[in-house]
């Protein structure tokens, strides 16, 4: 399962599978070290790990449609 750091509160960091959009709550010392917002995990044994290459991708991805949401918004001005 692959799963998107979507918030840390504390110790907890709220979660999203990103299959079925399910959120959990996770406890932060169960995180890579380094891990933040945004990134996306994967499990991998007892624990998890931070899948670099999709993270990369999905902030890319949310940079063009803000580029894109942005641009319009700008034209309609």
């Amino acid at each position: 399962m692959v799963y998107a750091i979507d918030r840390l509160d504390n110790s907890v960091a709220v979660c999203e599978c990103l299959t079925s959009g399910k959120r959990f709550e996770l406890d932060v010392q169960n995180l890579p070290r380094g891990a933040k917002e945004g990134d996306v995990l994967r499990r991998d044994g007892n624990g998890y790990v931070v899948d670099s290459a999709l993270t990369k991708q999905r902030r890319d991805e949310l940079t063009d449609r803000m580029n894109m949401l942005f641009k319009k918004h700008g034209q309609d001005s």
